[in-house]
């Protein structure tokens, strides 16, 4: 398959492909790039410069994982912890790393009385923990959504693909990704999974995934609220920004 970026993300990306091949190498399918003749990640796209660049990726079989089903979520959280051990030794320079700021004040954090104090008091929260904690840091993977994960019925293996926000940071964030993901609550399969195959210890997970959860949901939030302010949003989003209401509140 094909995948494009804008000329402007393109360290980025391919920060991100580099680390699709790193975990692919580990034997996890996680869309490897096929690289060019010149050993080249991308190519550029477009007439004009700055159209934005292509990469060729393997595709990864199987059907994306189903985030209501507790299975799915065993195989969800197995699959992530494995990827993130694949990736303990891997570096690389243009990874966008983790970073915990209040936004300054926009209009859209005050279409909700609830919204712009639950941003900045989640923010506070992590960044406070990040300090007085020893965390467990490594290569995210950026967007652990159910649909980002593949089970091939054929062999029982579990791929991940979509590596294009992969960053670094604390692992737990993507965790706590995957469980709003998954509905925000009753992703305990999902939880136990990824503690029990590691890389993060399971009392930091019960001490630290409740903030990094709350700051996840937040951050969800204010974005879908960014898109409601711009342009009306949808019903969809309406709905969504409501459901974060009900976890945060």
């Amino acid at each position: 398959m094909v995948k494009w970026a804008p000329a402007s993300a393109r360290r980025g990306f391919e920060a991100g492909l580099c680390a699709a091949e790193h975990v692919d190498a580990s034997g996890i399918c996680a869309g490897r790039p096929v690289r060019a003749a010149d050993g080249a990640l991308t190519a550029g796209a477009g007439d004009r410069a700055g159209d934005g660049v292509l990469a060729l990726l393997c595709m990864v079989p199987g059907r994306p994982l189903r985030a209501d089903d507790p299975l799915d979520q065993s195989w969800w959280g197995g699959a992530l912890s494995a990827a993130h051990r694949s990736l303990r030794r891997f570096v690389h320079p243009d990874l966008a790393k983790f970073q915990v700021a209040a936004p300054a004040t926009a209009p859209h954090l005050a279409m909700e009385p609830w919204l712009g104090p639950a941003v900045a008091e989640t923010v506070a929260v992590v960044r406070r923990i990040m300090v007085t904690d020893q965390l467990t840091y490594g290569v995210r993977h950026g967007s652990p959504a159910a649909a980002r994960f593949r089970l091939d019925a054929a062999t029982g293996r579990v791929g991940l693909v979509g590596w294009a926000a992969a960053g670094t940071g604390p692992l737990l964030y993507d965790l706590a990704h995957a469980v709003l993901c998954a509905g925000g609550t009753g992703a305990d399969a999902l939880v136990e999974a990824y503690v029990r195959a590691g890389p993060v210890p399971a009392d930091e997970c019960a001490a630290v995934l409740p903030a990094m959860l709350a700051l996840r949901t937040a951050t969800h939030a204010a974005g879908v609220a960014a898109r409601i302010h711009a342009d009306g949003g949808t019903p969809r989003d309406h709905a969504e920004l409501t459901r974060m209401a009900t976890l945060l509140l």
